[in-house]
């Protein structure tokens, strides 16, 4: 490794040409970073003359200079900020010609000097060739030719126009723009090709995690240490065709998000912190998987994942239905719809059987969001769901497994359901349109969009705090009541493309008017066009209607009462011991103390099991969360839990981490007649959330 300071102009004379590998990142600088480069080069020009500034490294290896052509360096670290100097001395000659400003600079000396290698012809031109989906957008600005690029990277088109506008507004010349450019400085770091290890250079360079996303940590980590032609078969073949797929904000935004589902795929469930997913990959790696073959079952889920999260499916059904559960924001679900989705793919169920999938999981996220269940179980409830699900019974036992979940985790009945419709205030709802839109075209031919199509949501009963007497009059004495308690509720809720026309008005005008109820085409407005009066006694009418169509849009898992029994078979655990006479018989003081702690954790959730093991009793939910050990004077407790992540401000517990011991997690805790129990209690709750949420 040769390290040593350098000027820009000095590390790019010469014929050379920096080669950005096929596996790093796009560029990403943004506005932010731009302009904070763009404040160092003026802020500089301020200071006395011998004074420079450094910006930073540039890491590369010297790959050698092929005869006839320009010296190539493979840039390990460095090409953001290469890139976006380089964006802005195209900026600057830009300027510079348009301005006819020859006689100042000459844009043939900036261009000659830091762009292009001007006796070389073809690709060797160019000093710096980016990835693939930026190289074409940079090659057509230095050939000012961008405006023909078919489809051009976004943030290498922005910044260099940033740069344009930036320069035409500064009131420095372009003289002390060129200096202030001239005495930046590096730091130029040579790798030996044949004894520094990149991949590690580079990962100790990144060890954050701030500049590189978990993604292009991941896809360095796999390209990285194979031969070039190697390199380009794996990425031409399966990596860029993912980023192409999910498009360049869409690789930047939620690339790292689908890693961390496909990992809990593969990991039995297993869900990693978004922070983390690279660590969990290289871990995951060690298991022996063949780089491509790993690249395949990446490539192959990421298909999924697209056909889902944008609703890409070439399937128009699975499209809207992909559409739906975007709108419903519930993205957790998707490790589980991946799964099944591959299970479609391979041909493993059928079509129809897919749909009934998707059908009832979008039924169970909402059905929840309308009667008011948490939803911060969920990410766990569907990171393990796949692996329920019986093979030889396939869409059987997903009914069944969706209808025995209980607590925190239950699918609400119909009359659970309904019963929340009433009072349940809808127009709050991020998803209002969603439900309105789903009662509006179900059986329709000619479905509505609500957005597409103008429609908003409007009040059959108004707002207005101050009603007018009409609506005084129609609603009774208590209208104010009636108002507070049925205002937002779905029964009062409709669609109208005539908001501001209806208003506050009386029913009866909003039943007239042109566009009002009478004068709609909506099947939501059919009932309103009829009545006589609107009150209480009618949005209940109405809301019973719509509750009994609710339930056959967004169903109960159709499954018999025979089919579950069997299924739930299936999570029946053999348990040898049946009681706590199994044990060693306690003292008296010792068994008061437990009587007490079972009624204690027992009472925490009605989904919480208790087992009898051959060493211990365990309390689980998905899996054990506290474990205990009976003794005659005591009893020995472990939390599933990492030590260092209790909160124990009284210091119960106690550190067993690589140390030999019964139940489950590294913390345990010895309780006996007098500890505290209303802190132990907290320990184990924790211990609950974490497994829940």
């Amino acid at each position: 490794m040769k390290a040593g300071e350098t000027s820009l102009v000095k590390l790019m004379q010469g014929a050379i040409q920096f080669v950005v590998p096929i596996y790093q990142r796009t560029y990403s600088w943004s506005f932010k970073q731009c302009n904070q480069l763009w404040k160092d080069i003026i802020e500089i020009t301020l200071k006395q003359h011998d004074q420079v500034h450094f910006i930073g490294s540039v890491v590369y290896i010297d790959m050698g200079t092929p005869v006839g052509r320009p010296q190539q360096l493979l840039l390990i670290d460095g090409q953001q900020r290469l890139t976006t100097l380089s964006l802005l001395l195209c900026a600057l000659s830009r300027y510079i010609e348009d301005n006819k400003l020859e006689d100042k600079i000459n844009p043939n000396k900036i261009k000659n000097y830091f762009l292009i290698n001007s006796d070389e012809t073809g690709m060797d031109k160019y000093k710096l060739i980016l990835t693939e989906q930026d190289k074409d957008t940079f090659i057509h600005i230095l050939n000012r030719t961008e405006k023909n690029v078919v489809n051009p990277s976004v943030q290498i088109l922005k910044n260099f126009n940033r740069f344009l506008e930036i320069i035409q507004r500064c009131d420095e010349t372009i003289e002390t723009i060129y200096e202030g450019i001239n005495r930046l400085m590096l730091v130029s770091v040579a790798l030996d090709k044949s004894q520094d290890n990149p991949q590690l250079i580079f990962e100790s360079m990144n060890s954050t995690g701030k500049d590189l996303s978990q993604a292009d940590l991941i896809r360095n980590y796999i390209l990285m240490g194979q031969p070039a032609h190697e390199q380009d078969m794996l990425y031409s073949t399966y990596w860029r065709p993912m980023e192409q797929g999910f498009g360049q904000q869409g690789y930047a935004d939620y690339f790292d998000l689908f890693i961390r589902d496909f990992l809990t795929v593969h990991n039995n469930g297993k869900i990693c912190k978004i922070g983390e997913v690279y660590e969990a990959f290289k871990t995951y790696h060690k298991s022996g998987v063949p780089n491509e073959q790993l690249l395949i079952d990446i490539f192959t889920y990421s298909k999924y994942y697209i056909s889902m999260y944008f609703s890409k499916d070439t399937d128009k059904e699975l499209s809207r239905l992909w559409g739906e559960l975007r709108e419903l924001d519930v993205n957790v679900s998707y490790p589980f719809l991946m799964s099944v989705y591959h299970d479609y793919d391979t041909n493993k169920i059928s079509k129809d059987d897919f749909i009934t999938v998707i059908k009832v999981t979008i039924s169970y996220i909402v059905r929840r969001v309308i009667c008011e269940i948490p939803t911060n179980s969920l990410n766990k409830t569907f990171a393990t769901f796949y692996g329920k699900i019986k093979q030889e019974n396939y869409i059987t036992s997903v009914l069944a497994e969706y209808t025995v979940k209980d607590s925190y985790r239950a699918f609400p009945t119909d009359e659970e359901f309904k019963e929340k419709l009433i009072i349940k205030s809808i127009y709050n709802l991020r998803i209002k349109n969603y439900i309105l839109e789903a009662l509006e075209n179900q059986n329709h031919k000619e479905p509505i969009n609500i957005t597409r199509d103008g429609y908003t949501v409007e009040h059959i009963m108004p707002q207005n705090p101050e009603l007018k007497k009409e609506w005084q009059d129609m609603l009774g004495d208590n209208w104010k009541e009636v108002q507070k308690k049925y205002l937002h509720t779905l029964g009062n809720l409709t669609l109208t493309g005539y908001n501001s026309e209806l208003s506050d008005s009386p029913f009866k005008v909003k039943q007239d008017i042109k566009g009002g109820f009478k004068d709609s085409h909506l099947k939501l407005n059919n009932v309103l066009s009829n009545l006589l009066k609107w009150d209480e006694t009618e949005i209940l009418d109405r809301v019973k209607v719509l509750g009994n169509q609710a339930v056959t849009i967004w169903e109960y898992p159709k499954v018999s009462l025979a089919d579950i029994e069997e299924y739930s078979q299936k999570d029946k655990v053999d348990i040898i011991y049946s009681s706590i006479d199994h044990y060693q018989l306690m003292l008296p003081e010792i068994e008061e103390v437990y009587e007490k702690l079972d009624r204690k954790i027992l009472s925490l959730d009605v989904g919480i099991r208790k087992e009898y093991k051959k060493y211990y009793i365990a309390y689980k939910v998905e899996t054990n969360f506290t474990d205990i050990e009976i003794y005659k004077g005591r009893l020995k407790m472990w939390v599933n839990m990492d030590f260092d992540s209790v909160d124990d401000p009284k210091g119960l517990c106690k550190d067993v981490t690589n140390i030999g011991h019964g139940g489950n997690g590294n913390a345990e805790l010895i309780i006996g007649p007098t500890s505290d129990l209303d802190a132990v209690m907290e320990i184990i709750k924790q211990s609950l959330r974490l497994q829940i949420e």
